[in-house]
């Protein structure tokens, strides 16, 4: 026998509704007395803002859309944090980020961000279009296909960029040593391998042994995506099996990716329970990520490589190496660019903010993200093992690596290959040093002294440097006035052609 549920009439429903209205009008009632006690509350700071409004649309000398006043509101919110990487998302840029995920990758391929109201290059990836065609980490790119980039937001930038496999797009770059460049690219699908050696082999595949008689290996990982992970097990299962002794993981020019890969790589040389990144926010749940007991390469001397354009993911794996002892980290202080975003749809979803939640933190407890007038950012390589390029030593160093997958200078080496003839044949001062660290420590059982110390390393920039770069930022000032001059008398000369 089963027990009936007690028959509900039409007086209990009409109590109960009541009941519930007089709740939620409590509700709404003690949400807006918290908001009005606050300081400067809040509603009567939205008031402020709908006062404005109502002005606008009664006094203003022509009529406004209100959606117009609502994203330029909500865009100027969120530019008062300072942070490049939050931002409004109006519904049609919020369907181009959603395109943009979602689709395929196919483009020019290469990391970029938004650097002084310019696009820049962070780094191209190795056999992309974009690196076959010239293009350098730390170029700027002044115009896609004749139209000026300044001013240009990420998303525009990219739809710019992208395009069918085969089609070709323009850009005019200035690259770090003040010389400016038109390039064409071909675009194309990008399927780019994670995992490099020094040099190739016949088939097309790599060398790996840098120094075959004292098995040092050398591997550059060129990204963190989904494969890179497995890429890089399965070589370094097989540089331990031919006998490596110690090992250069190449991480310059390596823009990052997913931080999952870099948790996974880390734990390749990390044994079980060390701390190799951790997220903070202000609402967000701390969360750190630990090494497990699949660690592959416990104590094999491992040097990192690292440059200014090393970021994100890169840092991660560094910085994890270098705090836990685990490794020599020789190059320059990497790029700063450790901040976690989450995307938070608005109203009905159609539009959105992606708002900076937590910031990634290295096992020592220093934030790798850079904010602006940030004397503190990123990982610095270990003491003394500072190797500083400057922009036109760093041109050279890529232009050389360009041409040797053409022209391959080991064919005439005779010998071993040495830090000297890295430094003279490669102009590879970096690489040059991490082979230098790595056979010290074979050697002696200690890391030589390789580089610089950090305070000679980080001296602050010269009042000319500071004063070349300001300069250059006036001279794109004046670039994009001279360009509204041409347009403008264009303009008046099509006018009176019309008028005659």
């Amino acid at each position: 026998m089963t027990n009936r549920p007690p028959q509900i009439g039409r007086t209990h429903r009409q109590v109960g509704m009541i009941a519930l209205l007089a709740v939620i009008i409590a509700l709404i009632g003690n949400v807006a007395a918290f908001a009005w006690l606050r300081p400067y509350g809040i509603l009567r700071d939205l008031g402020v803002l709908a006062e404005a409004r109502e002005q606008i649309h009664n006094r203003y000398v022509t009529d406004t859309e209100d959606q117009v006043l609502i994203d330029a509101a909500l865009e100027g919110m969120l530019d008062a944090l300072g942070d490049q990487n939050t931002e409004y998302f109006s519904a049609e840029e919020l369907a181009r980020f959603n395109e943009h995920v979602g689709g395929a990758f196919t483009g020019i391929g290469a990391e970029i961000d938004i650097h002084e109201n310019r696009l820049r290059i962070v780094a191209p990836l190795d056999d992309s279009p974009a690196w076959n065609s010239g293009v350098l980490p730390g170029d700027i790119v002044l115009e896609i296909d004749g139209e000026d980039t300044w001013g240009i937001d990420i998303f525009d930038a990219m739809a710019r960029l992208k395009g069918k496999a085969g089609t070709n797009v323009t850009i005019k770059v200035r690259h770090r040593d003040g010389s400016t460049e038109d390039i064409t690219i071909t675009r194309a699908k990008i399927e780019v391998a994670s995992v490099r050696g020094y040099r190739r082999d016949p088939g097309n595949g790599f060398h790996y042994l840098l120094d075959p008689d004292q098995k040092i290996a050398y591997v550059r990982l060129t990204q963190f995506g989904e494969k890179s992970y497995d890429e890089l097990d399965d070589r370094l299962k097989a540089l331990r099996d031919e006998g490596m002794q110690a090992l250069i993981l190449d991480l310059r020019n390596n823009g990052g990716g997913l931080l999952d890969a870099a948790v996974a790589i880390s734990d390749l040389f990390l044994t079980e329970g060390q701390t190799i990144v951790s997220t903070q926010g202000r609402a967000e749940q701390a969360s750190t990520a630990t090494s497990t007991a699949k660690t592959l390469l416990p104590d094999l001397p491992l040097v990192v490589l690292v440059n200014e354009n090393s970021a994100s993911a890169s840092e991660i794996v560094a910085g994890a190496l270098l705090d836990n002892g685990r490794a020599l980290i020789v190059g320059t202080r990497t790029f700063g660019k450790g901040s976690v975003q989450q995307l938070l749809p608005l109203g009905d979803g159609s539009s959105a903010i992606k708002l900076t939640t937590a910031y990634w933190y290295i096992p020592s407890g220093r934030m790798i993200h850079r904010k602006p007038d940030a004397e503190q950012w990123g990982v610095d390589p270990s003491p003394n093992s500072f190797v500083p390029m400057d922009a036109e030593a760093v041109l050279a160093m890529l232009l050389k690596r360009r041409e040797a997958e053409a022209d391959d200078p080991y064919a005439q080496l005779d010998g071993p290959i040495t830090p000297q003839w890295l430094r003279e044949n490669l102009l590879d001062d970096q690489l040059a040093a991490a082979l230098q660290a790595a056979q010290g420590r074979l050697a002696d059982g200690d890391w030589p002294t390789v580089g610089v110390g950090r305070a000679e390393a980080l001296a602050e920039p010269t009042e000319e440097e500071t004063l070349t770069r300001r300069k250059q930022e006036l001279l794109d000032m004046v670039e994009q006035i001279d360009e509204q001059i041409e347009a403008l008398k264009a303009d008046e000369s099509r006018g009176e052609a019309e008028r005659e």
